[in-house]
């Protein structure tokens, strides 16, 4: 067996199809890297793209967030308590004690939902 393996190495046609196995093992990783450079490229845009429309959406939450906190009777109170809190707590805190300007939230954003959908 070993004899075989060794006469299969030692043919003269062994180093040529070597040599063409060996360039196209070549080829082939250089064509696997464009395609990844491509893909992660690809992946990058994408990631830009959801990371500014996350920052976006964040900016809006905040603000509906700020604009259901600020009753009137409340925004003395309220900048106290918010100073250090987060949305998450902030949001917790306005779900407990329901402020003034929560209902008008809720009217607000139902009349929004009823005028989206007559436009579509």
């Amino acid at each position: 067996m070993i004899r075989t393996l060794m006469q299969a190495f030692m043919s003269p046609v062994a180093g040529p199809v070597g040599f063409v196995l060996a360039l196209s093992m070549c080829a082939l990783l250089i064509v696997t890297t464009l395609v990844a450079q491509q893909n992660e490229a690809v992946l990058k845009g994408r990631i830009a793209v959801l990371t500014a429309e996350n920052a976006r959406n964040g900016m809006v939450l905040h603000a509906r967030l700020a604009a259901c906190e600020g009753g009137p009777a409340d925004v003395a109170r309220t900048r106290l308590t918010n100073a250090n809190a987060t949305p998450e707590q902030r949001a917790q805190r306005l779900t407990g004690r329901e402020p003034v300007g929560f209902d008008v939230c809720a009217r607000m954003e139902s009349a929004d939902r009823a005028v989206l959908e007559s436009l579509k």
